[in-house]
């Protein structure tokens, strides 16, 4: 391997420190990086003169006139983060930094096809509750094959502090970075090939073995049309600088993932000022979400997650019947009507590994575990925690008509200003009034004029097809921009999905979600479902997306793709967190291998994708030939359904779920003119399939 004794000057160009016209600039003899031996390093200014003194700090910490005062070479034999600045009477020069790690010879054949990131807390232990000064470094080179001792694709400061909640269980940390410069402004950069922006997350999986669960959801997200944070897989070292950079900082795989916000590249709504108090201005853009009322504590981290959590059970009520969902009712479990139950959850009950999958639905046996209830948003909270959670409820609002909570993201709850809260606050209690009206259908005056009805069904898709338990109830984000309606995006936070879970029957492929939330935890979608044209939707995108980015085969190629980027690094992952063939907090199957755990994810969501499609009606299968006298046959495969058509191209379903005055049955074969347009649909009863259109002006094709 070779070791850099020296800078590239490609790299000693890109990171001289010579945007500052300043003759009292600073310029270390090295270039910040990893280095395989011990460094001297000289510090010089642009132009040197005898009354100009350099002040440097070796720990991270700003240089101060009081710091030491460079007059010779600096040896260094331990990584190092050697900040500086240059003095001369009453004026000061820039803050400059590079950060030295010298390697371990244990790391030395360190090669990965994954972006490496190095995180050097700067002897910090780095906190939920605040940030810390760190540095990072990343390397990503074009080749796709990184070493330790590449030329860094980026380097410099961060603000860094451990993020999550429940994952502070496990001892892999997830971080939230915010890139500086050394003054301590704001340093937008690009990331892993990502648009550039200085707020990034580091996400740590680890109950989700396969590594892919956030990633793929976001994939899909964005296959719907919306924004969803980009990701990359990375492998990561944590160190505390204190020492050379040694195979324990190895901290496994992580997904670099851009950070919710509103940006031109990310959440592109419009900012809201301060000064924004009137309408239009006032009216956005905002994001806001659902979430978590308390921080939550789960005792300190363990390698399977801490004990098995106890679930609450069964609750009067739930699951609930269909209502106005627009699937077949033989599809819903019966309505629970007994008395509360509690029971104790076993992780471990249901493991499966890929030896024991088969093409069919995957049969669990053993115990059955139930839900896990963290507490309504409503609940009474008791404890040593009491304060925290009034702090935090005190943070959002509720909204009056149907009691949800949420919580301001964008602008923030300390830059927010009251005008903006009330304007908001109000726009949600009046929506919530219109949604619960006599007249909440109407195009105009309805729901319909307050949120866009699309991605309120691509959510609730995505959280169906993966059976996200966390769906709806948390990290729930909704954006509003000025003018505009309310979306139901970004979506965020999607480990506990794909079959990943041992709650809220997270496990099984079949049976719906949604009927085992309560309103609180299921805003709004209960009403919008007694809408028949909303159902219709619904069905009407489920059938465009499982056709193409929602088919078994798209989402399993992709699955594949995904896995062989991570053949090497997934081995050094679970080298580092042994837990593969063990049960950890939630997990209710799990394999011995890291094939098994992908096989176990892909067969769930193939199966899973089977069961939905059994739920509605199969779209007509039409077959179209032409005819010697210029006309065509329309015939139908064989179905228990009636098919109904019409030949003008307009919808034989009317809004409402009538049935069209132009629409006619389809017998086993038809002929019609070669100019007809033609849109089916199968009906039963009430419900009705998806579409097949043909246009007959073209060649006919079978279909």
């Amino acid at each position: 391997m070779l070791l850099l004794t020296s800078p590239p000057l490609a790299w000693a160009k890109k990171d001289e420190k010579t945007s500052t016209p300043s003759t009292l600039s600073v310029s270390p003899s090295l270039i910040g990086g990893v280095y395989g031996s011990n460094l001297v390093i000289s510090l010089s200014t642009q132009v040197p003169a005898p009354d100009t003194a350099i002040h440097f700090t070796l720990d991270g910490t700003p240089p101060q006139p009081s710091s030491p005062r460079y007059t010779s070479a600096l040896s260094v034999t331990n990584s190092t983060l050697l900040r500086w600045q240059a003095l001369r009477g009453d004026q000061a020069g820039p803050v400059g930094s590079s950060h030295y790690l010298l390697l371990d010879p244990g790391l030395r054949p360190f090669q990965s096809s994954l972006p490496l990131m190095i995180l050097n807390t700067c002897g910090d232990e780095l906190s939920r509750d605040s940030k810390s000064t760190a540095y990072l470094l990343m390397m990503d080179a074009p080749n796709g094959t990184n070493t330790l001792t590449a030329v860094p694709e980026d380097a410099g400061l961060v603000r860094a502090n451990v993020r999550g909640r429940a994952s502070l269980r496990y001892p892999k940390r997830s971080y939230t970075l915010k890139l500086t410069e050394d003054s301590g402004d704001d340093r937008s950069a690009s990331l892993g090939r990502m648009p550039k922006d200085e707020d990034w997350i580091l996400y740590a999986p680890y109950p989700d073995k396969t590594l892919l669960r956030d990633l793929l959801a976001y994939e899909m997200s964005r296959a719907q049309g919306h924004w969803a944070p980009r990701t990359r897989h990375v492998e990561v070292f944590v160190t505390d600088g204190r020492g050379r950079l040694k195979p324990s900082d190895y901290v496994g795989v992580y997904v670099l993932e851009e950070r919710i916000k509103r940006h031109p590249k990310r959440v592109n709504i419009q900012r809201l000022h301060p000064w924004d108090v009137s309408e239009p201005a006032v009216s956005g853009g905002y994001i806001f979400k659902k979430d978590h009322v308390d921080r939550g504590y789960y005792g300190p981290p363990d390698l399977l997650g801490g004990p098995n959590f106890t679930s609450s059970g069964n609750k009067p009520g739930f699951p609930t019947g269909p209502g106005g969902f627009p699937a077949d009712p033989r599809g819903f479990l019966p309505v629970y009507t007994g008395p509360r139950e509690n029971s104790e959850s076993s992780s471990s009950s249901g493991r499966r590994s890929s030896s024991s999958t088969r093409s069919g639905l995957i049969s669990l046996t053993g115990p059955v575990p139930t839900e896990n209830n963290e507490g309504s948003l409503r609940r009474i909270f008791r404890g040593e925690d009491d304060q925290e959670v009034i702090q935090k409820v005190e943070q959002g609002w509720v909204s009056r008509r149907a009691t949800n909570q949420f919580y301001f993201v964008e602008p923030e709850e300390d830059e927010i200003t009251a005008v903006q809260k009330q304007w908001l606050q109000h726009h949600i209690d009046r929506v919530e009034a219109v949604l619960h009206s006599e007249g909440f259908r109407d195009p105009s005056t309805g729901y319909a004029a307050f949120i866009d009805a699309g991605s309120f069904i691509d959510y609730h898709l995505l959280v169906e097809i993966s059976k996200n338990v966390d769906g709806h109830r948390f990290s729930t984000f909704y954006t509003l921009d000025r003018g505009g309606k309310i979306r139901m995006e970004p979506v965020w936070d999607w480990n506990l999905s794909f079959g990943n879970s041992n709650g809220k029957q997270g496990w099984l492929s079949e049976h719906w979600l949604w009927p085992q939330l309560t309103d609180l935890e299921y805003s709004w979608f209960r009403r919008l479902f007694e809408d028949p044209d909303f159902g219709q939707r619904y069905v009407d995108r489920w059938t465009e997306l499982s056709r193409s980015e929602f088919s078994s085969e798209t989402l399993l190629k992709r699955i594949d793709t995904l896995t062989s980027q991570l053949s090497d690094a997934q081995v050094r992952n679970f080298e580092r967190w042994p837990i593969l063939g063990k049960a950890v907090t939630p997990n209710f199957f799990y394999g011995d291998t890291y094939a098994e755990e992908v096989a176990l994810m892909k067969s769930w969501l193939e199966n899973r994708i089977v069961w939905i499609n059994a739920q509605f009606l199969p779209p007509p299968a039409l077959k179209s030939s032409a005819q010697p006298d210029g006309s065509v046959m329309l015939s139908s495969e064989a179905t228990n359904n009636d098919t109904v058509y019409t030949t003008d191209g307009t919808d034989p379903r009317l809004p409402g779920g009538a049935l069209s005055p132009k629409a006619t049955k389809l017998g086993n074969t038809v002929k019609l003119p070669n100019a007809a347009r033609v849109f089916a649909r199968n009906r039963e009863g009430q419900r009705w399939s998806g579409p097949t259109q043909l246009n007959l002006s073209q060649r006919p094709a079978s279909r």
